[in-house]
C-alpha cells in the first residue's frame, strides 16, 4: 500500500459537528433589524492560484494574497502548497476559511512555508463532502520519484472507476474526494515527462477538472480540461508566471493583463520559461453558465466583464417583463402599485439595477413612483460566508437570520424582489415570509436566471432533483417542473417569473444554439458535455420524462430576442 511520504502536511485537524453547532445564536427580537442569511445560493466552485518565480523570491504570500481574492468561491477548506528550490514541497491546509487559516501575519514563517513556486487552493466539496477534516486541498502524492501537489476546481462524474483502479494497484487514498484520485492518477500515470504523464492519466476520465500544481522538481502547472467546463487565467510580469481561477486574483496583486488558459491546453512554468500545449484534443466548448450567472466575481473577465453581463441579465429580464405587460399577463394596474426594486445582495444587484433602469424609462407613465432601493442590505462582519456553502441543511435554515438587515424604508410597501437565482427555494420562502411578516404589502418575485431543474455532476452543490425548488415527483413518481404560478403560489408571492432560457442567451448577445454550441447548460435543459444520464442515479432509477420548460402562451412561434444592444436606445 502506497503512502504518502517526503512531505510536511502542516495544520489539519479534524472538526466535530458539536464544533459546527456552537456557531449557532439566538434570534434577534427587532423584526426590522434581524439580519437573514439566504441559503437559497448555489455553492461555489473551489478557487485555484499558483506563483512561480524566476528567482530566489519567496512567492508564498503572493499565492496567499490571490487566494484571499477567491474566498466566494469556498469556505470549508482550504491550504497552500509549497516548493522551496532544493528543499523538500510542503502542504499547509485546514478544514476553514481561507482568511482564516493565513490570518495571522506570521504564520508562513512560523510553518516554514517560504518558497519560489506555490499553489493556493480553497475548497467547498462537491464529491465526497462529509470529511471536511481530511479532503481539503492541495493534495499530495509521489510515486517512483514522481513528486506533486495538486488542487482542483470541478468534478469527476466517474470517479468510481477511477478509485477501483487505484485499490487495484494498491493505493489506498486518505480521502473521499474526487481531487485525490486525480492527483495519485498523474503520480502513476506512465511517461518520461509530466505532460506525457498528464494526457496518459486523464485521457478517460470524464468531468469538468481545472488544476494547479507544484511538482518535485521546481514546476508550477496548470491546465483545463478539454470541455473548458470550469475557468483558469494566467498572466506573466517581471519574470513571474501567475495562475488564477478568476482575474480578481490577478487584480488583488495589480497584475491587469491575463489570458484565458484553453480547454485542453497545459500550461508548464519553469526555469525554461512558459510553455503552453494541448495535452489533450478540445472537445464541444461547454463552459459551465452560472459561472457568469452566479459563481464568478463581478469584476472578474470571462468573455467580457462578469458584471456587465449581469446588467443585461437585468435589461432582458426588463424586456421581458415589458413584454408579459403588453401581452396582459401581467396586470397593468399591478405594476402600477410597485413601489421599489430591491435586490437579494450581493450577486443579483448588477442585474436588479439594469431591471429598474430599463423599466422606469419604458413605463414612465405606468409606473411612475417606481425607484430602485437597498432594501436588504448585508451583515458584512459577522456571517459573511456564502450561504450555499453550508452542508447542513439546519445550519442553512438557521443561518437565514444572521445575513441581511431589512430597511424600514420597504415596510407597507409593494416591490420586486429581485434574486439571482431560485434553486432550492425552501429558505427563499421563509425569507418571503419575514418580509410579508414584518409589513411589505406585496412581494413579486423576479429571477436573473431560469429555473434550476436538473443536478449538476460538474462542480455545483445539487446533486438531486429532490433538492430543487422548482422540482416536483407526481404521483406516479415522475419529476416534473412547476410552472412560474405554481411556485409563486407557494411561496405565497404576488407574482414570479424566471428569466427565459432565450433571454438568458439574449444577454450574452447570442441565439439558444450558439448558447448550447459554447456551454454547458446542463442545469437548466440538460446539455451538457456528456451523456449524463448514465452518471445520473434518477434518471435510471426513477420514471424520467424531461419537461418541456416552454409555457403554453410561448408555444407560438416566435422571434428569437434580440441581443440587448439591439433591444435598447443607446
Amino acid at each position: 500500500m502506497f503512502k504518502p511520504h517526503g512531505i510536511h502536511l502542516l495544520g489539519l485537524k479534524k472538526i466535530s459537528l458539536e464544533f459546527i453547532l456552537r456557531t449557532r445564536e439566538k434570534q434577534t427580537s427587532n423584526p426590522v433589524a434581524a439580519n437573514f442569511k439566504l441559503p437559497d445560493k448555489l455553492r461555489e466552485n473551489c478557487g485555484l492560484a499558483g506563483v512561480w518565480a524566476g528567482s530566489k523570491v519567496n512567492v508564498t504570500n503572493i499565492v496567499i494574497e490571490m487566494g484571499k481574492a477567491l474566498q466566494h468561491r469556498g469556505q470549508n477548506g482550504g491550504g497552500v502548497a509549497v516548493k522551496p528550490s532544493g528543499r523538500m514541497l510542503k502542504v499547509y491546509k485546514k478544514a476553514r476559511a481561507f482568511n482564516e487559516i493565513f490570518r495571522s501575519v506570521n504564520v508562513v514563517e512560523e510553518n516554514s512555508l517560504r518558497g519560489e513556486v506555490a499553489i493556493a487552493h480553497l475548497r467547498y466539496p462537491t464529491e465526497g463532502a462529509g470529511r471536511l477534516h481530511c479532503d481539503a486541498q492541495p493534495f499530495y502524492a509521489s510515486y517512483k520519484g514522481w513528486e506533486l501537489a495538486l488542487g482542483h476546481n470541478g468534478n469527476i462524474v466517474d470517479v468510481k472507476s477511477h478509485r477501483k483502479k487505484l485499490s487495484k494497484l494498491g493505493i489506498k487514498t486518505e480521502s473521499d474526494s474526487d481531487s485525490e484520485i486525480l492527483t495519485w492518477l498523474i503520480a502513476i500515470a506512465p511517461g518520461a515527462s509530466w505532460k506525457q504523464k498528464i494526457a496518459n492519466a486523464l485521457v478517460d476520465v470524464k468531468g469538468a477538472y481545472s488544476l494547479v500544481m507544484v511538482t518535485g522538481d521546481d514546476k508550477l502547472m496548470a491546465l483545463r480540461d478539454p470541455w473548458g467546463v470550469r475557468p483558469l487565467v494566467w498572466s506573466q510580469d517581471n519574470g513571474h508566471v501567475f495562475v488564477a481561477s478568476e482575474t480578481c486574483a490577478l487584480d488583488r496583486i495589480s497584475i491587469r493583463h491575463s489570458q484565458k488558459l484553453e480547454a485542453g491546453q497545459l500550461l508548464i512554468a519553469d526555469e525554461n520559461g512558459v510553455s503552453i500545449s494541448n495535452y489533450s484534443q478540445a472537445q464541444k466548448p461547454s463552459f459551465c453558465v452560472f459561472e457568469k450567472l452566479y459563481f464568478s466575481h463581478e469584476t472578474s473577465s470571462w468573455d467580457g466583464v462578469i458584471g456587465d453581463n449581469r446588467e443585461n441579465l437585468g435589461r432582458q429580464l426588463a424586456i421581458e417583463e415589458i413584454e408579459r405587460i403588453k401581452e396582459g399577463e401581467i396586470k397593468k394596474e399591478m405594476v402600477k402599485n410597485i413601489d421599489y426594486v430591491v435586490a437579494v445582495p450581493d450577486t443579483a444587484r448588477p442585474g436588479a439595477h439594469a431591471f429598474w433602469e430599463v423599466l422606469s424609462k419604458k413605463i414612465t407613465k405606468l409606473a411612475p413612483k417606481l425607484s430602485y432601493i437597498r432594501g436588504l442590505v448585508k451583515e458584512r462582519y459577522d456571517y459573511a460566508k456564502r450561504t450555499f456553502i453550508e452542508d447542513d441543511p439546519y445550519l442553512r435554515t438557521k443561518h437565514i437570520e444572521k445575513k441581511f438587515f431589512i430597511s424600514p424604508s420597504i415596510i407597507g410597501k409593494s416591490i420586486y424582489l429581485v434574486d439571482d437565482t431560485g434553486v432550492r427555494l425552501n429558505t427563499y420562502k421563509i425569507l418571503v415570509e419575514h418580509l410579508l411578516k414584518i409589513g411589505v404589502s406585496q412581494i413579486h418575485c423576479r429571477f436573473l436566471a431560469p429555473r434550476f431543474v436538473h443536478p449538476c455532476f460538474l462542480g455545483v452543490n445539487i446533486g438531486s432533483r429532490d433538492e430543487l425548488g422548482a422540482v416536483r415527483k407526481d404521483k406516479t413518481g415522475k419529476y416534473q417542473v412547476m410552472s412560474e404560478a405554481e411556485i409563486g403560489k407557494d411561496l405565497k408571492v404576488a407574482s414570479l417569473y424566471y428569466l427565459s432560457l432565450k433571454g438568458l442567451a439574449a444577454s450574452l448577445n447570442m441565439s439558444v444554439d450558439q448558447l448550447h454550441a459554447s456551454h454547458c447548460t446542463g442545469c437548466l435543459d440538460y446539455h451538457n458535455p456528456f451523456d449524463m444520464h448514465l452518471f445520473d442515479p434518477e434518471y435510471q432509477r426513477t420514471p424520467y420524462t424531461k419537461a418541456i420548460f416552454v409555457k403554453k402562451s410561448e408555444s407560438k412561434s416566435k422571434k428569437i430576442p434580440l441581443p440587448i444592444s439591439a433591444q435598447l436606445p443607446q
